[in-house]
């Protein structure tokens, strides 16, 4: 029988595959370059240019690229400098600055950090900082297993956790926050927040599990019985059939917030059902049909924006501009529910920017080209984004000699 000979149509195909897993490779490169640009001796900073300093959020999310790839150095030293600046109510700062001001171009040095409790000082500590600490104590132990270096770390969890139940200011279970208490920080939201409380109980579930591990039984019991407490609450007071309402103040609530959508699915705090029909209320609104994914639906009203972003020239800095973390994260969670085909191309997308513009930046307009405005350009590079990029590659098996790893939540 003559050898099969292969149609147009196949070699096109081939050449496709081809060119996709190129312009992966291509982008994960860019991706790793771009996070370990932001490796200081200390811990991971934010980016290079206006914020290079060990911001607590964007280092603590890229705790989970960085031991993705094997950088378990790193990481600890971003962990162990958090818990060392941790003050005695248990918060974590926003930040930690080793440089000082700008002059002339240059950054001058600190001899000693300045430990940040909230930027501008105007409001409270934001939340969000908090939770992230613990879960990436708990990556920091399921990709090492260095159990001594997390037992060190836990009495700093177990502080968290403490300060994170004194934000639950009228006793029902969750947690009540001032404005900008978490990374959607231009946007005037209080109250009840879920992005803020789901990742609360993603830190409650994070602490059993690295608690049991370590051999402290009772304070894992203790904690996963809060987090199947306040897994009732969220279900009750957020969900709305369709997806997790954005926040509840008194009788209003909110609409359509990526972040803790994306957030509840990744951490398990929303069932497969649930997952499912957020992804379907994604999809039936476009959210993700020309961008990786935008941040809310409807977009934020204009009186919603904290005012300084206007005078920064970003009021669509968390309304219309697109982060690519989100859409990378939500990537990974589309690949658990097994839709591997539309997590590749998301990543495609994701890692066209990347590749388009050689670097890592912190957020685009949605045409995918790099913020750059009179007052305020996209920092660059960015190590949340490149983090969750180099992790989700990792996670679906994408990355150079990686295998699939989905099965991550606590």
């Amino acid at each position: 029988m003559p050898a099969r000979t292969p149609s147009a149509g196949m070699i096109a195909g081939d050449r496709t595959t081809a060119g996709r897993t190129e312009m992966l490779s291509d982008a994960y490169s860019i991706a790793v370059r771009d996070l370990r640009a932001c490796y200081n001796p200390d811990g991971i900073v934010a980016g290079r240019l206006k914020f290079n300093a060990y911001w607590a959020r964007d280092g603590l999310w890229a705790v989970f690229g960085a031991l993705a790839l094997g950088d378990t150095a790193q990481a600890r030293a971003q962990l162990e400098l958090f818990a060392r600046y941790q003050p005695p109510s248990g918060s974590i700062p926003v930040r930690v600055e080793f440089v000082g001001h700008h002059f002339s171009g240059y950054n001058t040095l600190r001899s000693r950090p300045k430990v940040v409790g909230r930027a501008g000082g105007i409001f409270r500590d934001p939340v969000d900082t908090a939770a992230i600490f613990v879960l990436a104590i708990n990556e920091y132990f399921l990709r090492t297993n260095e159990g001594g270096v997390c037992e060190r770390l836990l009495p700093a969890a177990d502080r968290v956790l403490g300060w994170l139940r004194t934000q639950d200011r009228d006793e029902d279970g969750l947690l009540e926050t001032h404005y900008l208490a978490d990374w959607m920080d231009s946007i005037m939201k209080r109250t009840k927040v879920f992005n803020i409380n789901v990742l609360y109980y993603g830190a409650l579930r994070a602490f059993a599990a690295l608690a049991a591990a370590i051999g402290d039984a009772g304070a894992g019991a203790r904690a996963s019985q809060a987090a199947d407490a306040l897994a009732a609450r969220l279900q009750a007071v957020f969900w709305n059939g369709e997806y997790f309402v954005d926040w509840v103040h008194g009788p209003r609530r909110g609409a359509f917030s990526s972040d803790g959508n994306v957030a509840a699915v990744f951490l398990g705090a929303a069932s497969d059902d649930q997952a499912r029909r957020i992804l379907a209320y994604i999809d039936a609104r476009g959210l993700d049909a020309d961008t990786p994914l935008r941040t809310c639906d409807p977009v934020y009203p204009w009186w919603q924006v904290y005012p300084m972003y206007y005078l920064a020239g970003i009021p669509d800095y968390h309304r219309t501009l697109i982060w690519p973390w989100l859409g990378t994260l939500n990537a990974v969670n589309k690949a658990r529910l097994g839709d591997r085909a539309g997590a590749v191309r998301d990543l495609e997308r994701i890692g066209k920017w990347f590749v388009r513009s050689g670097a890592v930046n912190e957020v685009y307009l949605p045409a995918g080209i790099p913020l750059s405005r009179r007052f305020y350009s996209s920092e660059v590079p960015f190590a949340w984004n490149a983090a969750f990029y180099v992790y989700a590659l990792h996670a679906l098996g994408l990355a150079p000699s990686a295998p699939a790893t989905l099965a991550l939540a606590p």
